[in-house]
């Protein structure tokens, strides 16, 4: 994979505090419909969000950028999976998605919207940026490509002024795409909304305009619990996503955005503002955080909306702790419009939270250690890891990234593939990869030595695990034994199963034939099958 994806939203678990050099990306491109240009597959086994189109087709976004499912029944069987080909679309010069995985999707009726994210090497280091956000107001026909929204860089200091509310309001210009991801987008009226950390919170639009533009959004600052309008104090305020230690407000870091007709919900590292659309600007009526109001933490992830009944509304946040210390990972949901809000963990402990689905009946949450569904918010169950109830292929991950409720299946986003489950007990899994040529290991089969990090790969039960495939169409007997450095053998594997009509798996927790983990090194493996034996090296990092 082009971005290496230990999840998003855990690369920059600490706050961050400077907004740096300026940089650079394309400009203005068009895609044609999805259909026409995939490749077969998951452009990425990580999928991080999943969102219908209608009933034949899901978008998913993925640790390489967006895919797509067509479900042509509801059966196991039925459906096939494609991803866009960026390569060939550079060739025909038609234009581009964003480059990297996909951090945000956006669907809401024939809008669609996606960003991206990268690993870069840059002067401060190895650092992660936005490549931009691409869209489409026609269900994927024709696409328009937008670099990452940043600001020209001040003739004189580092500030500009924007007009706001008939007032004008000093700015920090954000001048770089390091830093500057936008982690979450939302479809409102004629605006895409797009919450990105150090670029804060902005949208562009109106998109159905030829005077379309990214317009920045001023949020209240830490101290201030609304801001309003044509009202703001301009001795006081100032747009700063730093560290408030640097004159800056954690509250103008933009992480996730929910837009309901004319109410706007932001969250960001200092809590949840709910604003009114007022023609052109946003009345922000309620800026809560932990401090002021009953949410288990300030940095808040993302939104769903649950409708309970003709007229009932429930607003869910994931509100992660950030730096105060009675703050916690957890859920946090209000049934009045965020006059009251209450705290629910699925787990019963404080645990992060990556991505909701609701509807009017169920709750399902994705978190950090599987997939819990409740009735009411407050009593949780909690999902077996996803095993192929056929093939006995299963998912190495405990975590849960994206989930998805559709008649009687369950999409369940891992990142280790994804799994369907129907009727809630019977388990397909989707995984893939490029053919075994003719004896792979998996993470990742083109380095060599292949790198395997014990503690961080495919973790389950506290044991990293790596997959053999190889080719063995007739399902022969086969085995495999693991080689140290010295050519003594630490373990013969022999457990394999078919994965598909032609290759075999064998999975390895990285531990020897004494249960031992294996110690740091090049290790050589050996496949035995009709007689003829195939090697491969693989790393092993603990």
């Amino acid at each position: 994979m082009k971005y290496s994806i230990i999840i998003f939203l855990l690369i920059k678990s600490v706050l961050i505090s400077q907004v740096p050099i300026d940089y650079k990306l394309s400009t203005k491109n068009k895609l044609n419909r999805f259909e026409n240009i995939t490749e077969e597959g998951l452009s990425s086994n990580s999928i991080v969000d999943i969102r219908p189109i209608d009933e034949s087709y899901l978008l998913m976004s993925t640790g390489s950028g967006l895919s797509y499912v067509h479900i042509y029944d509801l059966h196991p069987d039925s459906v096939s999976f494609g991803s866009f080909d960026r390569d060939s679309l550079f060739l025909q010069n038609s234009g581009s998605l964003p480059e990297g995985g996909a951090p945000a999707l956006a669907v809401k009726e024939n809008i669609i919207a996606i960003s991206g994210i990268e690993d870069i090497t840059a002067v401060t280091g190895k650092e992660i940026m936005g490549t931009g956000i691409s869209y489409s107001i026609d269900e994927g026909e024709n696409w328009d490509y937008l670099h990452q929204p940043i600001d020209e860089i001040p003739e004189s200091g580092q500030h500009h002024t924007i007009s706001w509310g008939g007032q004008d309001i000093s700015v920090l210009a954000v001048t770089t795409e390091i830093n500057n991801i936008s982690y979450d987008l939302a479809i409102g009226g004629n605006y895409i909304y797009a919450a990105s950390w150090a670029g804060g919170l902005r949208r562009y639009g109106p998109l159905y305009s030829e005077q379309k533009k990214w317009q920045i959004i001023p949020l209240p600052m830490d101290s201030d619990s609304s801001l309003i309008c044509g009202a703001i104090d301009l001795e006081t305020y100032e747009l700063n996503p730093k560290d408030p230690v640097n004159s800056g407000n954690h509250n103008h870091k933009g992480f996730s955005v929910y837009v309901d007709n004319d109410t706007v919900w932001t969250g960001t590292a200092n809590g949840i503002n709910k604003g009114i659309i007022e023609g052109n600007c946003i009345n922000w009526e309620h800026h809560y955080t932990t401090k002021w109001n009953n949410i288990s933490g300030n940095w808040v992830i993302g939104f769903t909306n649950q409708k309970l009944g003709d007229s009932a509304n429930r607003l869910w946040a994931i509100t992660w702790a950030g730096e105060g210390n009675n703050e916690k990972h957890a859920l946090s949901y209000t049934d009045d419009g965020g006059e009251t809000w209450q705290i629910t963990s699925p787990s019963r402990e404080s645990e992060k939270v990556y991505n909701l689905y609701a509807n009017e009946n169920r709750i399902w949450a994705a978190t950090i250690t599987g997939l819990y569904v409740s009735e009411d918010g407050e009593h949780w169950e909690r999902y077996s890891r996803p095993i192929d109830t056929l093939t006995g292929e299963e998912i190495l991950s405990e975590s849960v990234l994206a989930v998805y409720s559709q008649d009687n299946w369950l999409w369940v986003g891992t990142f280790d593939g994804i799994s369907i489950i129907e009727n809630d007990t019977i388990t397909t899994i989707h995984r893939f990869w490029e053919q075994a040529n003719p004896f792979s290991a998996y993470p990742n089969p083109f380095l060599i030595p292949n790198p395997f990090l014990i503690n961080d790969y495919n973790q389950v039960d506290g044991d990293g695990h790596v997959r053999f495939i190889y080719s063995n169409p007739e399902n022969d007997n086969s085995s495999i034994d693991i080689f140290d450095f010295a050519m003594d053998r630490v373990i013969q594997l022999s457990n394999t199963h078919l994965v598909n009509n032609n290759e075999s798996e064998v999975i390895w927790n990285g531990r020897n034939e004494y249960g031992n983990k294996v110690a740091n090194g090049v290790y050589f493996c050996r496949l035995s099958l009709n007689g003829q034996t195939y090697w491969t090296k693989l790393a092993v990092v603990n």
